[in-house]
């Protein structure tokens, strides 16, 4: 007990006396041990998810939700919900932030990873994740499952699409939309998103074009309907398809083709944003659940799948409301016929251990430097080795996703890479000046402030740091040299 007692003093007077160039604190790191059991798993992060956390941790149990590559689902990327009981407006994501703090006080343990494949042959269920930032992966295993993996926006796959996108084609308004402010966009489609996205643009473009492949729009909210055609900057052009989009750097025009006239003309455009509908993000649980002929995961009694004790809810067994109250009931009721498949489970599962451990780490360990002025950024250019600017929004999902991984890497790189972030919406004209267009986007330059390429997406830059794992205790010089030989 003196020992105790005499290792407690010391910790208070070293946690006192300490200076704020050397202060300390406590960050949680949540890990999944392998094969490690649960009651229950949640796969996804979106409203549906997080209401399913809700009601089973209240009943009792310690959910793990596994909340993917796009944490809080597509509502995130809606800059007003409107239809939300209780809300008269608010941002999706601050939406999703209340659900899944309630959510995460209330029990349920949430984990940044993607789910890659399930063993249905096996009891329990056997789940493989995949870490989000590394081809790291680890199995789980769960007695019942909730599947809330929602649906992915569609592509168009016509020319010029892949080659501009993120450099003036895009699909989400909210995170891409600021860069448009006083140019002209065009919208793709017909239906409730192509709403949403035109009535954000119009506040920010000089002019909104939305093309409708039909002769009418399909969006089921008439009165925004109406609201759009009457704001002077956006007109509604129907029977119209884009066959092409064009330019050099970046988007110029786009090829359109009249289904009705059969005639074909060019028009201007400095962005294409897609708004062009979803499928269900069901690829992994074909040949292993029952699916109907679109791809959505059919359901039966109380949610349940083909497979006992594994439930779906959600956009990825919608195929017609789409809507998040819509995914909250679901996640409800789906939630209440899992803990009564629980309470009559006649087989064995410990106690989960996951959970957010307590970890010391040094405040100003991390080698990340947050640019604040034009000046700065000259300033912290000029150094003798490669830097990489990492381009960001508050706002943005995944830039908040990559964050921590990009702060772990700037710390291995330290002396060697300077790592930089830019807030793209409090300094515009750097984030113009290399033509950002989506978030997060890294630009990598040579020592000597050269720019060497950019890459877009969490998916690239965690290629691009990762490599760069082989090389972190060579000189700077080879490791220009390497970054260098990376330019495509």
């Amino acid at each position: 007990m003196k020992k105790l007692i005499a290792i407690i003093s010391s910790l208070f007077i070293f946690f006192s006396t300490m200076s704020p160039a050397h202060a300390f604190f406590f960050k949680r790191e949540k890990v999944a041990s392998d094969m490690e059991e649960y009651n229950i798993v949640i796969l996804g992060g979106g409203i549906g998810a997080l209401t399913s956390g809700i009601y089973l941790s209240r009943a009792g149990y310690k959910p793990l939700i596994i909340e993917g590559e796009l944490p809080g689902g597509l509502i995130t990327q809606s800059h007003s919900v409107e239809n939300w009981p209780g809300e008269m407006e608010i941002k999706g994501t601050d939406l999703v932030d209340k659900i899944k703090l309630q959510a995460e006080k209330n029990g349920c343990t949430i984990l940044s990873n993607a789910v890659v494949d399930i063993d249905f042959s096996k009891k329990p269920y056997v789940i493989t994740l995949k870490d989000i930032n590394s081809e790291k992966t680890n199995k789980i295993r769960a007695a019942s499952i909730i599947i809330a993996m929602g649906t992915s926006s569609n592509y168009l796959n016509i020319e010029g699409e892949k080659k501009f996108w993120g450099r003036g084609v895009s699909n989400c308004a909210i995170c891409d939309g600021s860069f448009y402010k006083d140019k002209k966009v065009a919208i793709i489609g017909g239906g409730d998103a192509a709403i949403v996205e035109a009535n954000y643009l119009s506040k920010l473009a000089c002019e909104v074009v939305i093309l409708v492949r039909k002769d009418t729009m399909r969006a089921k909210d008439k009165e925004k309907i109406n609201q759009l055609q009457k704001r002077k900057n956006v007109r509604i052009l129907y029977n119209t398809e884009i066959t092409a989009v064009n330019g050099k750097d970046k988007v110029s025009s786009v090829e359109v083709f009249n289904n009705k006239t059969k005639q074909k003309s060019k028009m201007d455009f400095d962005g294409v944003f897609l708004a062009i509908g979803s499928k269900p993000n069901s690829e992994i649980f074909n040949k292993k659940l029952k699916l109907d002929n679109q791809g959505y995961i059919k359901v039966f009694n109380g949610f349940e799948t083909s497979q006992k004790g594994v439930y779906a809810i959600g956009d990825i067994i919608d195929p017609v409301y789409k809507q998040a109250i819509t995914a909250a009931g679901d996640g409800a009721k789906a939630a209440i016929t899992c803990q009564k498949f629980l309470e009559d489970y006649d087989g064995v599962i410990k106690e989960p251990t996951t959970k957010a451990t307590l970890v010391m780490e040094d405040t100003f360990a991390t080698k990340v430097v947050e640019i604040t002025s034009t000046a700065q950024f000259e300033k912290e250019l000029n150094c003798d080795m490669p830097v990489i600017v990492d381009f960001y929004a508050s706002w943005c999902r995944p830039c908040q996703r990559i964050s921590p991984f990009i702060d772990q890497k700037a710390k291995s790189l330290s002396g060697k890479v300077k790592v930089l972030k830019v807030n793209v919406d409090k300094l515009k004209n750097i984030s113009s000046k290399y033509q950002i267009r989506s978030m997060p986007t890294i630009v990598v330059f040579d020592k000597d402030k050269n720019v060497l390429f950019s890459q877009m997406g969490t998916e690239s830059i965690s290629d691009v740091f990762n490599s760069l794992d082989n090389v972190k205790d060579r000189s700077i010089d080879e490791i220009n040299m390497y970054l260098q030989k990376m330019v495509k």
